[in-house]
């Protein structure tokens, strides 16, 4: 167990402070809580992309770069949906694949990320 502020041990988590609890754990997991893994993971991508050459790129560049875009498969997507209240038959169902249809192909995949 780790405090995530000084003290934090003798600190119940009630309504008030329940954002500020769920913050700082989040931000331990995600980043302080493995630290060390990031820095070896870093160390060695930088080891094949030096730092210089990725600085310009913000992270959706980054993954783009890395990843290419993604080619989604809107049939299979169709044919494993699931819909409650609605079916594939439904008007709304069917007005809302012959817009995404009509989009680009990176819009499927944002639409998916979404």
């Amino acid at each position: 167990t780790r405090e995530l502020i000084p003290g934090g041990a003798n600190i119940l988590v009630t309504e008030k402070n329940k954002r500020e609890y769920v913050r700082l754990a989040t931000t331990h997991r995600m980043t302080t809580g493995i630290r060390r893994q990031i820095d070896a993971f870093l160390a060695g991508f930088h080891e094949l992309v030096p730092h210089e050459l990725i600085q310009i790129f913000d992270e959706n560049e980054l993954e783009l770069l890395i990843s290419g875009i993604p080619e989604v498969d809107l049939n299979d997507l169709k044919a494993n949906t699931e819909y409650v209240t609605y079916s594939a038959s439904s008007p709304q169902v069917r007005w809302f694949w012959k817009a995404l249809e009509s989009l680009p192909k990176e819009d499927h995949a944002k639409f998916l990320m979404f």
